[in-house]
């Protein structure tokens, strides 16, 4: 029984540790290829500008993020592509490799990416087994009600899924702004290696949150197990 417990804490310590693990490398890549200015000088901006432009995606606008730090992204709703002001703003690695990334899925986007459409397809489920997983989870857990722990569990799974159909969306779209930062020449042969090592880090963060994920499913799996037999 011990080793049950032991094990539970230890899922939850690593859940923890690869989370802060991967947001504090992606931080630090952030925070020092943001200082550094390309030798070209495009904006975030600008860059998307380029490269939707030589996609023939004239129609996709490039517009400021109503997030904050970090917020870009490509709605393909309304076909823009929204870009934090660091990034929309700046001339530097982090602004013109983050800006060509959501770039990158505008092009998916336009090509009928497989993976984007079946990302879609199950998002709405998704956002709701992530709103509504940990609530039922906790419920299960106070009142002991198995099944309503057994539907927290589920709903992880399916936000596990996800995820797992996510990660080659964004490694693919990052593959995508590399092509795209050379082959219109927007980053010099020696800031390509800057411009992929910024992307890696941001990459690693949905690698960390699917292997969280799946930790907590795991780790519920052995609360469940162990209140079973008790």
């Amino acid at each position: 029984m011990n080793d049950i417990y032991y094990l539970q804490y230890l899922l939850y310590i690593a859940a923890f540790a690869v989370i802060m693990i991967a947001n504090a490398r992606m931080q630090s890549a952030y925070h020092r290829y943001r200082k550094i200015d390309t030798e070209k000088g495009y904006t975030g901006a600008q860059t998307a500008r380029m490269i939707l432009d030589a996609n023939g995606l004239q129609d996709v606008a490039v517009q400021l993020s109503n997030g904050g730090s970090l917020s870009d992204h490509y709605n393909p709703m309304d076909h823009t592509v929204n870009l934090s002001p660091d990034i929309y703003y700046k001339t530097s690695i982090a602004s013109v490799s983050v800006a060509a990334h959501e770039v990158g899925h505008a092009i998916q986007h336009k090509e009928g990416y497989g993976a984007i459409e079946l990302r879609n397809r199950i998002l709405p489920l998704a956002n709701i087994a992530s709103q509504l997983g940990w609530g039922v989870l906790f419920l299960g857990l106070i009142f002991s009600i198995r099944p309503l722990l057994m539907l927290g569990i589920a709903a992880l799974c399916i936000v596990a899924v996800f995820q797992i159909i996510t990660l080659p969306i964004e490694f693919n779209a990052s593959k995508r702004a590399l092509m795209q930062l050379e082959s219109l020449a927007i980053v010099d042969e020696a800031e390509q290696a800057d411009a992929q090592s910024m992307l890696k880090a941001a990459a690693l963060t949905y690698v960390a949150a699917l292997i969280n994920t799946v930790f907590q499913i795991l780790r519920m799996l052995l609360i469940s197990g162990r209140r079973n037999n008790d």
